[in-house]
């Protein structure tokens, strides 16, 4: 493994750590989910409130906004072998926009009322009360 200038480790294929650690290796990417998601509806912006590092959304929709209060996401989202994962792994030919706020979601987000075509909420319990302007 390749140490990063995180203090952690990233795997030889480039996969951020946290990542793998979170969602690869417990087999909880949810690939077939976002898919299917993709495939059904025409999905070009997400908002996803308690992502974590969730960054699946991002192989199958071109513009997704993270949302989550760890102090860990700020390093994980500007690290650029996270865009470049990303890019490499996205199902579509626009380039990829991936945007992070480190925020309680639950309080007002600066973002564009009714500006996203999904909310995706698989970790952070219901949220929609919270962030259904957006």
């Amino acid at each position: 493994m390749d140490h990063d200038k995180f203090g952690g480790h990233r795997l030889k294929n480039n996969t951020p750590e946290l990542y793998f650690q979170y969602f690869i290796q417990k087999d909880d990417e949810r690939i077939a989910l976002f898919k299917i998601l993709k495939d059904s509806y025409l999905l070009q912006k997400g908002l996803y409130p308690g992502s974590f590092v969730h960054i699946t959304p991002s192989f199958f929709i071109e513009n997704m906004v993270y949302v989550d209060s760890d102090r860990r996401m700020t390093k994980f989202f500007s690290d650029p072998a996270v865009n470049k994962f990303i890019t490499n792994r996205k199902k579509y030919e626009a380039p990829s926009l991936v945007s992070f706020l480190q925020a309680d979601f639950t309080k007002p987000l600066p973002l564009e009322d009714n500006s996203f075509d999904i909310l995706v909420s698989l970790y952070a319990g219901f949220i929609s009360r919270t962030v259904s302007r957006n």
